[in-house]
């Protein structure tokens, strides 16, 4: 496996009352099937009528979903999505069924047949969920997986001790400027932001960093080198799923064996496709992908 996401599935519900499958992990997972990428996630849905569209939906991208759990009892995740100033603010609903991941033995068995593991903060809002998402992260870095972290800071649902576990459990740290800012306050820590992210991931000890920010492009840190890109021009329909889909890409790219840096100009091209229509996984221009499964060898 290429990629194995771990966290939340979920629709995103827009101020139109428009529906579409979202949480970050199951964006991640769908970019990265279309781009080539054998991916699966870890999630749980309930067993209603949106946990069986969100099975359906994965199934059809061509994500692995035998490690998806179905419960009795717990409603399938929904995020109300409204845009404040031109950025997306969310109503995630709790609890949710992804609020009770089990590590389940085809969890366990994703985790150590995994390349690269993505994972992030959101899901581990609840006990249950926290505990089985870190047992699998450990299972596959003891595997030999790498594991990207995408923050994905969402207040009220993160601490300070779930922020800290996730910098000293991946291998890449991905973080947008606003996240970056969070967390240096919370360490203390003060500068510019290239000086906060290089600080950061020598703090932790990370080799690989992304730091997104949006219009501006990105900034990738890798073995002491540094690489800024600027943002690829896009007429912007939303923002929602761009910086998934960016992490899809760099994900796809780590289990190739592949640098970042040189992942990063496919990895803006894409997030640019991503925001210029609605929703967090429209399909990407067929020369688009084409392009990203020849560079990872698909």
């Amino acid at each position: 496996m290429d990629v194995l996401c771990i966290g939340e599935v979920l629709f995103d519900v827009l101020e139109d009352g428009r529906e579409f499958p979202g949480g970050a992990p199951a964006n991640a997972a769908f970019h990265a099937a279309s781009v080539g990428a054998s991916s699966a996630l870890v999630s749980r849905v309930g067993n209603d009528a949106r946990g069986e569209r969100l099975r359906r939906w994965l199934g059809e991208a061509g994500v692995e979903t035998a490690a998806l759990q179905v419960a009795e009892g717990e409603a399938t995740g929904v995020v109300r999505v409204e845009s404040v100033a031109g950025s997306p603010r969310y109503d995630i609903a709790a609890p949710a069924a992804w609020d009770f991941l089990e590590p389940t033995d085809s969890a366990l068995a994703a985790a150590r047949a995994a390349r690269t593991v993505v994972f992030g903060t959101l899901a581990q809002r609840h006990t249950r969920t926290r505990a089985t998402l870190r047992l699998l992260v450990d299972e596959a870095r003891a595997a030999g997986a790498l594991t990207l972290c995408d923050l994905n800071l969402r207040p009220p649902f993160f601490d300070d001790e779930t922020v800290l576990w996730c910098l000293r459990h991946c291998d890449a740290l991905k973080v947008s400027a606003e996240e970056l800012a969070t967390v240096s306050g919370m360490l203390g820590a003060r500068g510019d932001s290239a000086a906060l992210f290089g600080g950061l991931l020598r703090e932790f000890g990370l080799r690989r960093g992304i730091l997104t920010l949006g219009s501006d492009g990105a900034r990738i840190e890798e073995d002491g080198a540094t690489l800024e890109l600027p943002a690829v021009p896009a007429q912007v329909a939303d923002t929602v799923g761009a910086g998934d889909a960016f992490c899809a890409v760099a994900a796809a790219a780590l289990a190739a064996g592949r640098p970042l840096r040189e992942a990063a100009p496919m990895c803006v091209k894409v997030a640019a496709a991503v925001v210029s229509q609605p929703g967090a996984t429209p399909l990407l221009p067929p020369q688009l992908a084409a392009e990203v499964r020849d560079f990872l060898g698909r």
